[in-house]
């Protein structure tokens, strides 16, 4: 079964660079990629991906990202949502925490995955939570514990 994948990242060139590394790998077929959220809600709606990776710090990307993709089952009569992992160099455990609160099931350090991308999105598929970020475990204490914090605000 090949896992259908769709990008939203505003940087040009990493978005290229992760495009490449999972069109490399025959576990994925990547439906499209998207610079701003609008565009990636109409790239998801369009051509229904399993999953999303979805930077943080795109225009229309983050928690609001995140749950405008999460409701697409609702919105547009989906049977589920895509799956959405994050995809960003923001590594603050409020921003992994708000990120899992919004219905991401995964959140990718860009600058950890490189070659592992593919394997860290098929994990994501799997039914696994993957947090490839280093402050993995101290979001995770917060939200099982439902510790009081300061939010950060995500774009």
């Amino acid at each position: 079964m090949t896992i259908r994948v769709a990008l939203g990242d505003d940087d040009t060139a990493f978005r290229a660079a992760a495009v490449g590394l999972l069109e490399a790998d025959a576990r994925f077929d990547v439906v499209g990629a998207a610079a701003d959220g609008e565009e990636l809600v109409a790239l998801v709606e369009r051509t229904g991906p399993d999953v999303v990776l979805l930077d943080l710090r795109m225009p229309g990307g983050g928690v609001v990202g995140a749950r405008t993709l999460a409701d697409l089952d609702v919105l547009v009569g989906r049977r589920t949502p895509p799956l959405v992992v994050a995809l960003t160099a923001e590594t603050a455990p409020d921003v992994v925490e708000e990120m899992l609160r919004a219905g991401a099931v995964g959140y990718l350090a860009k600058g950890r995955i490189g070659s592992s991308l593919g394997d860290l999105v098929a994990r994501v598929h799997d039914g696994e939570l993957v947090l490839a970020v280093p402050t993995a475990r101290l979001a995770l204490r917060r939200l099982l514990r439902e510790e009081p914090h300061t939010s950060v605000a995500s774009p």
